[in-house]
């Protein structure tokens, strides 16, 4: 279970979420608004009795303003949590409340991104038991979506004809837009914070959304990564099954790993199914291409085009092999092991491992 976090609070460091709302401008101005007339409402009706039902004043609200019952028991919950509304004794704004229109907006979109993404039951909110809206597979959604664009919800049906693929990032994504749960969150969180926008029945977050969602998962990330080292180190050992095992593993539970693939592409090598060696590797520089953002790790992307050019090699199609070596060595500014033995043994089929 995520530690919840006290917000709106001074004493509170602003830490690497806030620095990524500065940096890129961001203000959840929308939510805002909705926050502060809320507040407006509580100070203008004074309610003085108890009512005993969240629900039931999330609906009033509701219906007041004309926005969705779910949604505003959301922001109800946030004004509770922090402080803001006392509804315990009395339906009243506390004074921290009253200070909700003066607080820095950079902040103030930090700390409800942070109870949204991090802290919100969107089980409870949003009357759901999905098994994706609870808190424990929050970092593997937010991973999902964060390499979710709308080129690569273009392509889907295309790639999702190779059951390889099916089966791995492919399927994993598709099964998440499906559910009714997430529909629900994307409806009333992600877009109303401004994070995405829905296309083809697929959430494609935007640049921030992108940030704040690769943000939010590194700690997931990260332990996948070190199980990648574990993957090469069997593989340099000769434990390709092993190799294999882990790497196939890593893409059945996570998201599109191109080093994953760029594993079990050399593995394939090793077993002499150059063929579906071939298909791993392109099929990873192809979607490493349109998930990255920009963000590209040069080393990952050198080693899948350089084992794509070797799986043409090894295929006869010296011609595409050939193109490929030459490229690298015109656009890498260091040498690569065997790069130049390559383009000179190609006319004698000199056999080389593939890089890892």
């Amino acid at each position: 279970m995520l530690k919840k976090v006290q917000l709106l609070d001074a004493a509170v460091v602003r830490d690497d979420l806030y620095n990524i709302v500065k940096t890129e401008g961001y203000i959840a101005d929308e939510v805002i608004e909705d926050l502060t007339s809320i507040i407006d409402v509580f100070e203008e009706i004074k309610m003085v009795q108890r009512i005993s039902s969240e629900r039931l004043i999330a609906d009033l609200i509701a219906k007041y303003f004309n926005k969705s019952s779910s949604y505003i028991n959301l922001l109800i919950k946030f004004l509770k949590e922090q402080g803001l509304i006392d509804l315990e004794h009395e339906v009243k704004i506390t004074s921290k409340g009253k200070l909700l229109k003066y607080l820095d907006r950079y902040y103030l979109s930090t700390e409800i991104l942070r109870f949204v993404l991090l802290n919100l039951n969107w089980e409870e909110c949003f009357r759901s038991r999905d098994i994706l809206l609870n808190l424990d597979s929050r970092r593997y959604v937010f991973a999902m979506v964060s390499q979710t664009n709308s080129k690569l919800v273009e392509d889907m049906s295309k790639l999702k004809e190779n059951k390889v693929y099916n089966s791995s990032y492919f399927g994993a994504i598709t099964n998440i837009n499906s559910s009714s749960g997430f529909k629900k969150v994307v409806e009333e969180c992600f877009v109303k914070l401004n994070l995405g926008y829905v296309k083809k029945d697929f959430f494609i977050p935007n640049n921030f959304g992108m940030k704040v969602f690769r943000y939010l998962s590194r700690d997931l990330l990260d332990q996948y990564n070190r199980l990648l080292d574990e993957c090469w180190d069997y593989y340099d050992r000769g434990n390709f099954e092993q190799a294999f095992d882990i790497a196939s593993s890593i893409i059945k539970v996570l998201l599109f790993v191109p080093e994953a693939y760029n594993v079990l592409g050399c593995v394939y090598i090793k077993m002499g199914d150059i063929e579906k060696a071939r298909d791993m590797f392109n099929f990873a520089i192809e979607v490493y291409e349109k998930t990255s953002f920009g963000d590209i790790d040069a080393d990952s992307y050198i080693s899948l085009y350089y084992n794509l050019g070797l799986s043409y090699y090894y295929m006869n199609d010296n011609f595409k092999a050939l193109k490929i070596f030459k490229t690298i060595k015109k656009s890498i500014p260091y040498k690569i092991d065997n790069l130049d033995e390559l383009i000179e043994g190609i006319k004698a089929f000199t056999l080389i491992r593939p890089s890892n």
